[in-house]
């Protein structure tokens, strides 16, 4: 009778594990279904956004080309050819129509040149055939040149190398000049239509001059 309960007694410890084990694979099964819609039902992932290129452009207004006599050049759009005058000098004028009208100004002198004529900063330029090189616009020169002076004082300056006529005498005013390796107050440049002698000057009497509409109206001149 004792073989026989202890038989009985491993048969229903078989069955009950068989059934723990279903049991737990059971669960098991509906833990990984409940998951798997629970995340399908709330979780969404969005696609990545699609990848985009941008490009900023630096404000440009623009400028405009003028042609006089035996040669070209670029100015600003708001810029005016005001008049050409043939004595004393041989000399050309613009002058700016935006944002107080005519306080930027621009002279283009040809073959006949004032020699004289002293300015408060000095543009270095070279001459390339039929075109003009220009590097950059000096400090006032009453800064490195002596003593300023509240009389129609002129002197001989340097800068860079270059000899320029620098006025004492007017030491605030922003009046730029070119002068060269050629000789003071002129640049010798070389074209279809013969060499010849410039010369430039530039005024700016804003509070904040801007000299690089100077220096890129000396890049842009072309001689004919």
């Amino acid at each position: 009778m004792d073989s026989y309960r202890l038989g009985k007694r491993r048969s229903s410890h078989r069955k009950r594990n068989i059934v723990i084990a279903a049991v737990f694979l059971l669960l098991i099964l509906a833990g990984t279904v409940w998951v798997n819609l629970y995340l399908r039902s709330d979780t969404v992932i969005d696609p990545p956004p699609p990848a985009y290129t941008t490009r900023v452009v630096a404000s440009d207004e623009g400028t405009k080309s003028f042609t006089e006599g035996i040669f070209s050049l670029s100015l600003p759009k708001d810029w005016v050819f005001v008049d050409h005058k043939t004595a004393p000098y041989n000399v050309y004028s613009w002058h700016n129509t935006k944002t107080n009208p005519g306080i930027q100004q621009l002279q283009v002198y040809i073959d006949t040149i004032p020699k004289s004529l002293a300015v408060n900063r000095v543009l270095p330029v070279q001459s390339e055939g039929n075109r003009v090189i220009p590097t950059t616009v000096s400090d006032n020169c009453s800064d490195f040149t002596g003593s300023k002076s509240s009389g129609s004082t002129t002197t001989l300056a340097k800068w860079g190398g270059i000899n320029f006529l620098c006025d004492l005498g007017n030491y605030e005013r922003d009046v730029v000049g070119t002068s060269s390796s050629d000789g003071v107050n002129v640049v010798n440049l070389t074209g279809a239509s013969g060499t010849h002698k410039i010369f430039f000057t530039y005024t700016d009497n804003g509070m904040t001059p801007d000299f690089t509409i100077f220096t890129d109206a000396i890049q842009g001149f072309r001689l004919k």
